[in-house]
């Protein structure tokens, strides 16, 4: 096996983790072979990027987000959609729309298009509804960074 020599000399940047959604922070660079590695804070996964942004995934492994949602989050807590639903140039409004103040019951499941997918209570209502859609409301709260987190992910990284 071949060690690849990292310069801690660098321009500062960040990234991304693919893994978890958090910033990650370029850690090195090897100029002879176009390399940069990033390191996640948060998770601790490791990726070296080329010089054509293919990655190589050197220490993390891809996150179960609905577990770790329901294992991670404290439920029920306060919500907001923060995401338009529907077609934003109708009048027409469904059942559930950007700014609505909802109640996170509990992760539900998780579907291949729209990741994983919770319980919210909207007035009297419940339905089934995409976790990428809402943001915590409670900004001091862990569940806030987590779901910021995997916010980012889902739009960057999925």
């Amino acid at each position: 096996m071949h060690v690849i020599e990292f310069k801690d000399e660098f321009d500062e940047d960040t990234g991304i983790c693919s893994i978890c959604g958090a910033d990650t922070n370029l850690t090195g660079w090897n100029e002879e072979k176009g390399l940069s590695r990033f390191e996640c804070e948060s998770c601790g996964a490791i990726f070296i990027y080329d010089e054509d942004y293919n990655k190589t995934i050197v220490k993390g492994e891809k996150r179960n987000w609905e577990k770790f949602m329901t294992e991670n989050m404290t439920f029920p807590f306060n919500g907001v959609i923060a995401e338009a639903q529907g077609n934003i140039f109708s009048e027409e409004k469904g059942p559930i729309n950007y700014g609505d103040k909802v109640i996170v019951k509990k992760v539900v499941g998780e579907d291949d298009l729209y990741g994983v997918i919770v319980e919210i209570k909207l007035g009297k209502k419940s339905y089934d509804f995409p976790l990428c859609d809402i943001a915590a409301l409670d900004e001091k709260s862990a569940n806030y960074k987590i779901l910021d987190n995997y916010r980012v992910w889902f739009a960057n990284c999925q």
